[in-house]
């Protein structure tokens, strides 16, 4: 079994040697000046963070907190009432963004809704290409059931590789392990471990565990 931190940790040892030659300030982003209001009740107001490369940036709160809304915002798709600046965020058209509760049409093999995501990627992403290792003995099990059929925690998995096949900026997920189990969060945890070590991606996530992301170099910000 792949621990969270041993799939891509020779990759990112050679990644650091080259590090010099990357500019990761071009890579970082920022939101400042946030305020968000939920009818009566404000949610955030004047808040600042920022989302750095080679890190997973992990937003924490509590429950009602507003967690969701400051994602919606990020990117783009936001529906309450908020105001913000964001510098060198990408379009919405550049964000992988994997809702909390991920929604698939029941009828669709794993296949055929893999398949979607790779013609929404690009022609550049492939099944099984450089995550094989860690993807491939769940994916060849239920590669012919539909979805409606899955389990709450292997849906969720089909989705974190779906996100991976869209070949974007920056990747936001929210709570990507919630109800999910160890297994199948082993296996999650290493896909977004790949996106952040191995493809330099921007990388956001929340978490009422981020201690399941230990091993992993970690940016957390708090949503007061």
């Amino acid at each position: 079994t792949l621990s969270p931190s041993s799939a891509a940790s020779d990759v990112y040892k050679r990644q650091m040697l080259l590090q010099s030659a990357f500019n990761l300030e071009e890579h970082t982003m920022h939101i400042s000046h946030y305020s968000a209001q939920y009818g009566h009740r404000v949610l955030a107001r004047d808040f600042s963070m920022t989302l750095k490369p080679n890190v997973v940036n992990i937003l924490i709160g509590a429950n009602g907190s507003g967690k969701t809304t400051l994602l919606d915002f990020i990117a783009g798709v936001a529906t309450t009432k908020v105001t913000g600046v964001k510098y060198d965020v990408p379009k919405p058209k550049q964000i992988a963004y994997q809702l909390q509760q991920v929604q698939f049409l029941p009828t669709l093999t794993v296949a055929q809704t893999l398949k979607m995501y790779q013609e929404l990627g690009g022609k550049t992403t492939t099944f099984h290409d450089d995550v094989s290792e860690l993807i491939s003995p769940v994916l060849d099990h239920i590669w012919s059931t539909k979805m409606g059929q899955l389990s709450g925690g292997e849906r969720q998995l089909v989705s974190t590789y779906g996100q991976f096949l869209l070949n974007r900026q920056l990747y936001i997920f929210d709570e990507p392990t919630s109800n999910v189990d160890s297994h199948n969060t082993e296996i999650i945890l290493n896909l977004i471990e790949y996106l952040v070590l191995v493809r330099h991606k921007v990388v956001l996530i929340t978490t009422h565990h981020p201690e399941q992301l230990a091993d992993l170099p970690t940016h957390i910000t708090t949503l007061n």
